[in-house]
């Protein structure tokens, strides 16, 4: 059975040693900037607004798809090394110190 970092690795093309490293690694340089996190943001909210179960899209109903796609790529690029832009245009991106 293939682990999880190695699966990782497989899917990101991160090094194994790096698949959970990501305090040490900077993804958003290794993965070449920002059109990784719009792409999965992209296809994760395409996915969720499509889902066959109706319940499922109902969580979302009152949300706006483009909205989430931002929120969550803007959010990636700022957690994985690129610039601040989900702080710059929502706040502190640490929920908990957010007021």
């Amino acid at each position: 059975m293939q682990s999880l970092q190695q699966k990782a690795s497989e899917w990101s093309g991160v090094a194994a040693s790096d698949a959970f490293a990501i305090d040490d690694t900077n993804l958003y340089q290794t993965l070449g900037g920002i059109q990784p996190f719009i792409d999965l943001s992209t296809n994760f909210y395409n996915r969720v607004y499509e889902d066959e179960e109706e319940w499922f899209r109902s969580i979302f109903a009152n949300s706006k798809k483009e909205e989430a796609i931002q929120n969550q790529y803007e959010f990636f690029v700022q957690r994985m090394g690129g610039p601040d832009l989900y702080s710059q245009r929502k706040g502190n991106g640490n929920l908990s110190l957010r007021v």
